[in-house]
């Protein structure tokens, strides 16, 4: 990957927000990664259904398309860092309270209620209005880093979580769970997250130069929701993570279904993690230099691959492995690919709310997925009539991210379509002008 001099400063200027950022992701991506993990101990000491337990997660999708848009407007007026600090602390304090649930199914469904609530704080619009705030000629690389944070928890989670529940139990392992986050979270995020916005406020603050100011190009926020356009990105966007999302989500019980044990299971899952790092970072440094309804429509139909190896070869480990393996390969290039289309097909004017209502459809898709695919397993004892409805699911989301059309040019403020201007010191701080709706 052989980067240009403008990108090269970029990275070096920013590179510790890229960490901290792909550190929140992490973190915003470990609940519905370690439900799975929690299911089978969860179902074993109070009998609730598989369905009830991972219904949980409708309330993330609830909160995020119903508040998506408003956390969306209030990062593009006040900047990332406060919001992500006041969610990823609140977050970590709802892993330590589900070690207090009860025999009673309310109080899981409460302490969800709360995770929900201030988990649309670090939903992925947080982290990438902030890097993209400060790229521009490595944007689709850096958002590809920053967004390897899911993958490092997806790799990482089911095995800790494993291996805690296995030592200490589900309610132990809740908290040190929480425990683990917040000392490896909160420090990055309070000495490294910020963003253009939230640079600018520091220096004025401590009385810094005033900056010159550049005027944000875009789409207006009702002209991009009416849009045709946005609609089939939103689609293209919901059916990624029913596939490949949900399959990563769920791929400890699907194997266990299979006959595999839970560590097995857990084991080959963080496949999934690995590989997505790799199809990330792929991805995103493709992202720089082709079409990204290229790379987006690609990488939605691999789980098509994935799901016929795992239907066809149920009982072996090494069909799963490489089911998981290219999973993550097409998963990885997915998000950060959906973030990167908004900015190139509708600009950075209103990025916040245009990237809370995607936001919301993927939590509402991340909330519906887990929920229909247990439903389905406690109706047929199967998880195959799922992965079976996987397969055209991917063949939509292919074809309408490949019919998004030729990007939007709205100018070197609004898009990296062009190199920052010599002496600009990379992207600046960009605010609408008077007249213009926010």
């Amino acid at each position: 990957m052989k980067l240009g001099p403008d990108a090269i400063a970029e990275w070096r200027r920013n590179w510790k927000v890229v960490v901290a950022a792909a550190l929140g992701v992490g973190l915003m991506s470990v609940p519905s990664y370690s439900i799975g993990v929690f299911i089978g101990p969860l179902e074993a000491e109070f009998g609730w259904k598989r369905a009830a337990i991972a219904s949980v997660l409708m309330f993330n999708a609830v909160a995020a398309v119903v508040l998506g848009a408003f956390v969306g407007l209030a990062v593009d007026r006040t900047g990332p860092r406060r919001i992500a600090l006041v969610g990823s602390i609140c977050v970590c304090t709802a892993f330590a309270l589900m070690s207090l649930t009860t025999a009673s199914l309310w109080s899981w469904f409460a302490i969800w209620v709360f995770m929900a609530l201030t988990g649309v704080l670090i939903k992925p619009l947080v982290w990438t209005a902030a890097v993209s705030s400060l790229f521009a000629s490595s944007r689709g690389l850096a958002l590809a880093a920053t967004l390897c944070g899911t993958s490092l928890a997806s790799t990482v989670t089911p095995i800790l979580c494993s291996y805690l529940i296995g030592k200490f139990g589900w309610r132990t392992a809740y908290l040190g769970l929480a425990g683990f986050l917040a000392v490896l979270v909160l420090p990055a995020l309070f000495f490294l997250f910020t963003s253009a916005l939230d640079q600018h406020r520091t220096r004025a603050a401590q009385g810094g130069p005033a900056e010159e100011k550049a005027v944000l190009k875009g789409v207006g926020v009702r002209e991009g929701l009416l849009s045709w356009r946005f609609l089939r990105l939103n689609i293209a966007a919901a059916t990624m993570v029913l596939v490949g999302a949900n399959s990563t989500i769920n791929f400890v019980p699907i194997m266990k279904s299979f006959g595999h044990a839970q560590m097995t299971a857990a084991g080959v899952a963080g496949l999934a993690g690995l590989s997505t790092i790799v199809g990330r970072m792929i991805g995103g440094y493709l992202l720089d230099r082709i079409n990204g309804n290229v790379v987006a429509g690609c990488s939605v139909a691999m789980p098509i691959v994935s799901s016929l190896l795992l239907l066809l070869f149920p009982g072996s480990v090494e069909a799963c492995a490489a089911a998981a393996l290219i999973l993550g390969l097409g998963l990885g290039a997915e998000l950060d690919a959906v973030a990167y289309l908004t900015t190139r097909h509708f600009g950075m004017r209103s990025f916040g709310v245009l990237f809370g209502v995607v936001g919301g459809t993927l939590g509402m898709a991340t909330g519906v997925g887990p929920t229909l695919l247990n439903h389905i397993y406690d109706v047929t004892g199967s998880y195959a009539p799922a992965l079976w409805g996987f397969i055209p699911l991917c063949v939509l989301g292919s074809t309408l991210f490949f019919t998004l059309g030729k990007y939007r040019d709205f100018g070197e403020t609004g898009l990296p379509t062009g190199e920052p201007k010599p002496g600009s010191g990379g992207p600046r701080l960009v605010e609408p002008a008077p007249a213009a709706p926010r």
